[in-house]
């Protein structure tokens, strides 16, 4: 089970050209444990009339796999954008299948105060500048390697907490995906419990084409792009 979740984890106006924040876009990727096909997953950045953003990203379990472990994650931020500002408002985690799971993270920047939801448990966590919730760094890193960046920092909240986020710039690669061969920067993020390694492909505005988490057993969990609309 904890395998199977793991994996399912790793999932143009003046307003777009602005910072060089992504524009909308949805990207559909192929999961894999172990190198063995067990699930699919999508990523979907769009904005709303009320000048919200949102960024969701949903995996499930397919196939043979799926019959065992009906397993799906559903990952949503709400967030703000303001020039360089770009400020979570709502993080929410659910998990579904036999263990299900619920996070919900609200963010008051008036008082600067986070609110962490879980397990009917709420507790308060002290907001610092540029925090970010644990989905959206990851479209502030597409931003920031667009800006031409390449030494990355940043503040997310992770179970209940704000942890330093650093991934390490590895160097160049290329990398095969369902669209073709794309050039890529590698970067690396290493935590107690897990490697893990980015690709992100210049030609879809510093998308990650391929995730990789080595787990401190040795196990090997993946994601890889098979179709992109918006980039």
């Amino acid at each position: 089970m904890q395998q199977i979740i793991i994996i399912l984890l790793i999932l143009s106006s003046d307003l777009w050209a602005e910072n060089n924040f992504p524009p909308p876009f949805t990207a559909g990727y192929s999961l894999y444990a172990k190198g063995i096909p067990v699930g699919k997953g999508t990523r979907t950045l769009s904005v709303g009339k009320d000048g919200k953003f949102e960024f969701e990203s949903i995996a499930k379990t397919t196939g043979l796999v799926a019959f065992f472990k009906d397993i799906g994650i559903k990952e949503r931020s709400i967030f703000l954008k303001k020039d360089d500002k770009i400020r979570p408002l709502e993080y929410i985690y659910y998990q579904t299948g036999k263990k299900s799971r619920l996070t919900i993270v609200l963010f008051d920047w008036l008082r600067n105060i986070a609110t962490n939801k879980f397990k009917g448990q709420t507790h308060s966590i002290k907001l610092e500048e540029n925090t970010l919730d644990r989905l959206l760094y990851q479209v502030v890193l597409m931003q920031e390697l667009q800006q031409g960046k390449r030494e990355l920092q940043y503040k997310v909240i992770n179970k209940g907490k704000i942890s330093i986020y650093t991934p390490k710039f590895l160097g160049k690669e290329s990398i095969d995906t369902g669209m073709g061969t794309f050039e890529t920067l590698k970067y690396e993020r290493v935590s107690s419990k897990r490697r893990t390694t980015l690709w992100c492909a210049s030609k879809l505005h510093y998308l990650p084409v391929q995730v990789e988490h080595i787990e401190k057993n040795g196990d090997v969990f993946s994601m890889l792009l098979q179709w992109a609309k918006g980039l």
